[in-house]
Protein backbone atom coordinates (compact mmCIF):
# COMPACT_ATOMS: atom_id res chain seq x y z
CA UNK A 1 0.00 0.00 0.00
CA UNK A 2 1.62 3.71 -0.94
CA UNK A 3 1.77 5.96 1.83
CA UNK A 4 -0.75 7.94 0.06
CA UNK A 5 -3.24 5.44 0.12
CA UNK A 6 -2.48 4.94 4.18
CA UNK A 7 -2.44 8.68 4.82
CA UNK A 8 -5.74 8.66 3.12
CA UNK A 9 -7.14 5.41 5.25
CA UNK A 10 -6.06 6.94 8.41
CA UNK A 11 -7.47 10.57 7.84
CA UNK A 12 -10.83 9.07 7.32
CA UNK A 13 -11.11 6.78 10.48
CA UNK A 14 -9.82 10.02 12.52
CA UNK A 15 -12.76 12.48 10.66
CA UNK A 16 -14.90 9.51 11.77
CA UNK A 17 -13.82 9.29 15.10
CA UNK A 18 -14.21 12.80 15.57
CA UNK A 19 -17.99 12.80 14.51
CA UNK A 20 -18.58 9.94 17.05
CA UNK A 21 -17.05 11.99 19.69
CA UNK A 22 -18.83 14.97 19.27
CA UNK A 23 -22.75 13.35 18.88
CA UNK A 24 -21.92 11.15 21.91
CA UNK A 25 -20.79 14.25 23.90
CA UNK A 26 -24.36 15.68 24.25
CA UNK A 27 -25.08 18.32 27.08
CA UNK A 28 -28.42 17.48 29.34
CA UNK A 29 -29.74 21.28 29.74
CA UNK A 30 -32.28 19.71 32.24
CA UNK A 31 -32.67 20.63 35.85
CA UNK A 32 -33.33 18.51 38.56
CA UNK A 33 -34.66 17.91 41.82
CA UNK A 34 -33.29 15.11 43.86
CA UNK A 35 -34.45 13.04 46.50
CA UNK A 36 -31.37 11.47 48.29
CA UNK A 37 -31.15 8.53 50.46
CA UNK A 38 -28.23 6.46 52.68
CA UNK A 39 -28.62 3.36 51.12
CA UNK A 40 -29.72 1.43 47.85
CA UNK A 41 -32.77 0.73 48.59
CA UNK A 42 -33.68 4.11 49.38
CA UNK A 43 -35.23 3.29 52.37
CA UNK A 44 -33.32 5.77 54.89
CA UNK A 45 -34.19 9.76 53.53
CA UNK A 46 -31.66 11.67 53.64
CA UNK A 47 -32.89 15.34 52.57
CA UNK A 48 -33.88 17.12 48.98
CA UNK A 49 -31.91 19.73 46.88
CA UNK A 50 -32.98 20.92 43.44
CA UNK A 51 -30.40 22.17 40.58
CA UNK A 52 -30.23 26.57 40.48
CA UNK A 53 -30.83 27.60 37.27
CA UNK A 54 -29.18 28.20 33.80
CA UNK A 55 -25.99 29.52 33.63
CA UNK A 56 -23.41 30.47 30.20
CA UNK A 57 -23.94 32.45 27.38
CA UNK A 58 -25.29 31.55 23.51
CA UNK A 59 -24.74 28.31 22.50
CA UNK A 60 -22.63 27.94 25.82
CA UNK A 61 -25.67 27.09 28.12
CA UNK A 62 -25.46 24.87 30.98
CA UNK A 63 -27.55 24.12 34.18
CA UNK A 64 -26.38 25.29 37.77
CA UNK A 65 -26.08 21.54 39.27
CA UNK A 66 -26.88 20.98 43.03
CA UNK A 67 -24.81 19.45 45.32
CA UNK A 68 -25.82 15.64 46.20
CA UNK A 69 -24.64 14.48 48.88
CA UNK A 70 -25.12 10.64 48.18
CA UNK A 71 -25.42 8.18 45.18
CA UNK A 72 -28.61 7.13 45.59
CA UNK A 73 -31.23 9.66 44.58
CA UNK A 74 -34.56 9.62 42.35
CA UNK A 75 -34.93 12.71 40.05
CA UNK A 76 -37.69 15.00 39.05
CA UNK A 77 -37.57 16.82 35.67
CA UNK A 78 -38.25 20.43 37.23
CA UNK A 79 -37.02 22.87 34.05
CA UNK A 80 -34.99 22.74 31.28
CA UNK A 81 -32.18 25.85 29.80
CA UNK A 82 -33.68 27.30 27.20
CA UNK A 83 -32.45 30.65 25.28
CA UNK A 84 -33.22 32.86 27.49
CA UNK A 85 -32.90 30.79 30.85
CA UNK A 86 -35.52 28.69 32.82
CA UNK A 87 -38.25 27.15 31.15
CA UNK A 88 -40.83 24.18 32.31
CA UNK A 89 -39.86 20.84 30.98
CA UNK A 90 -41.87 19.43 27.71
CA UNK A 91 -44.16 16.72 28.44
CA UNK A 92 -43.79 13.45 26.85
Amino acid sequence: MKIRVKAMVIGAGLVAAAGVTTASAQIDLTGYHYVYYADAAKTEYLGEVSDRGCGGWGANRYVLRAYVPSGYYDTTPIFTCGAHGPELPVED
